[in-house]
């Protein structure tokens, strides 16, 4: 039976699986909105009472939300919901699903979660204070393709600082990705090499990257790396030892933007600086190499590069890339930045899947891809 509206006086007991700390982690925040929307209300309730299906079951009276999830599943993102008189069910095809799937239900109450550090709750209907009317009834979103899984890119001069605040309102805005710069402070640490990058860091910012990798697995999110950073592999103090290894412009060899992917200097330096990220970082499972921002389209027109279209140029690179992934960790995949409908003669690696829109360009959003920066401020 379906309720018009969510009574907040009531007596309610969240019920989650035993022995799931996901589904704990985001009852606890459920209890949490719960309680808020009782002290909007000026009730003077306990919030909601958290119970694991090991325990004893309520009595058949007490109203529940029973939250419920597929753990054999790791890696969908989908969830349904549906609410009745006094009985909510929320399910998530696995942990990440039910958090999308918790925090989506709160968002058709009215909660939402605008930037870091700043909780919206619903208006206050002050006839009827201890009700909300949620937008919909029931919900349904299964898992999606890899190409609109919601990814959030960091800014690579995101302060240390802000990264557990950034975490939390990923989370709550049923973001399922984090995707961090190799540029960034979270890759500059040296026990990543001896640990691992879930393992305990060391020094301030290796303390910082701990505590962003266990809060985010407790909503289990997944973290990425890359971006903009195909040229962070072939170094720029290289220019004046071997300018071949650089993209030419108009006959002359030019330092900044991208590089010469057909120069057999080139290839050594992608492959040899892939493998040493690739090593220190073997829990990373997904990379991202696109060319210089900004300068998407800034390749090389050397006399071989000729031969080969600016999208033929840019797989030639990153397949080198890819090829050492797959040599290290047959698991790992790599994305690459290509908007063209050409058919291209230069296959790309089976461990590679295209991008087609850059976070921050238009119909970016539309494909999962969302820039840290420019996605804070739209939903503020």
């Amino acid at each position: 039976m379906i309720m018009a509206t969510f009574d907040v006086s009531k007596g309610w007991v969240i019920l989650i699986p035993a022995k799931m700390p996901t589904a704990a982690q985001v009852a606890e925040e459920l209890s949490h909105c719960i309680d808020r929307l009782r002290c909007q209300a000026e009730l003077s309730q306990k919030p909601p009472l958290v119970q694991d299906t090991a325990e004893k079951p309520p009595d058949d009276a007490v109203p529940i939300i029973l939250l419920n999830v597929n753990t054999d599943r790791q890696e969908g993102n989908g969830f349904s919901w549906r609410i009745g008189k006094d009985r909510i069910e929320i399910y998530g095809e696995s942990g990440r699903g039910l958090c999308n799937g918790v925090f989506d239900f709160l968002g058709t109450l009215g909660f939402r979660w605008p930037a870091p550090d700043r909780e919206v709750l619903p208006p206050l209907d002050k006839s009827r204070p201890q009700e909300y009317t949620p937008k919909e009834a029931d919900a349904h979103h299964p898992s999606g393709q890899e190409g609109v899984r919601r990814r959030l890119v960091f800014n690579r001069k995101d302060s240390p600082k802000r990264w557990e605040s950034l975490v939390l309102w990923a989370a709550r805005n049923k973001i399922d990705t984090l995707v961090f710069s190799l540029q960034s402070r979270i890759f500059h640490d040296r026990s990543l090499k001896k640990r691992g990058f879930f393992g305990k860091g060391s020094g301030k910012h290796g303390r910082y990257r701990e505590s962003l990798c266990a809060l985010a697995q407790k909503y289990e999110l997944t973290i990425e790396g890359g971006g903009w950073d195909l040229s962070l592999l072939v170094s720029r103090r290289y220019f004046l030892l071997n300018q071949e290894i650089f993209r030419m412009d108009s006959g002359t060899r030019k330092k900044k933007y991208n590089f010469c992917p057909t120069a057999p200097a080139t290839i050594k330096l992608l492959t040899k600086k892939a493998e040493d990220i690739f090593r220190a970082n073997p829990e990373i499972l997904v990379y991202h190499f696109w060319p210089d921002r900004g300068h998407e389209k800034a390749w090389c027109s050397c006399p071989t590069c000729r031969a080969f279209t600016l999208e033929e140029q840019n797989r030639i690179a990153v397949n080198a890339v890819a090829d050492s992934l797959a040599k290290l960790n047959p698991c790992g995949r790599i994305s690459y930045y290509e908007n063209s409908i050409e058919k291209e003669n230069i296959a790309p690696r089976s461990n590679m899947f295209k991008v087609t829109h850059l976070p921050g360009e238009p119909g970016a959003e539309a494909t999962g891809w969302l820039l840290r920066e420019t996605a804070v401020q739209t939903s503020t």
